[in-house]
């Protein structure tokens, strides 16, 4: 269980921006990005509100869509791609990426029509849709980098 890619953007229609290393923000996010500093799509809808999101690379891996359209895990701008790990197996669990943060999966983060939209991919709900991702929220602060482990914390293990 890996993390490959971390990415982030200023705010909605922004281009995303990969990176080899951030600093995760407990209750905030990813420094910078545009859930962290409220200028996301999202941001204030409680109901699809994130701090942060995560996608596995696998399923971009084995996709066979239509018209010759490929899609990457960034057209879904979601923030951490991951590898090696059932996502939907981290809701309501908390886990640790690198030596310091603390994350908990919060819900599955099914694509919107707002990224169809910006993407021109309408493939995203047929070929993606099931595994589009997680929300998660920081619970401790600390630097994550592109590479990092992602360990799954057991209930007695303390969190910060």
């Amino acid at each position: 269980m890996q993390l490959l890619t971390i990415l982030t953007s200023e705010e909605t229609g922004r281009p995303m921006t990969s990176h080899e290393s951030v600093e995760l923000i407990a209750g905030q996010g990813i420094a910078g990005d545009r859930y962290a500093t409220g200028r996301g799509y999202y941001s204030g809808v409680t109901e699809w509100d994130a701090q942060i999101t995560l996608i596995e690379q696998e399923p971009f891996d084995s996709q066979d869509l239509t018209k010759g359209q490929k899609v990457d895990p960034e057209d879904l701008r979601r923030n951490l791609v991951t590898t090696g790990v059932d996502l939907t197996r981290l809701i309501g669990v908390r886990f640790r990426i690198g030596d310091t943060a603390v994350l908990r999966g919060t819900k599955l983060w099914p694509p919107c029509s707002y990224i169809v939209r910006s993407t021109g991919k309408p493939e995203i709900f047929t070929k993606i849709g099931r595994k589009s991702g997680i929300g998660a929220e920081v619970l401790v602060s600390g630097p994550i980098r592109a590479g990092d482990p992602i360990v799954i914390l057991t209930d007695g293990e303390p969190v910060g």
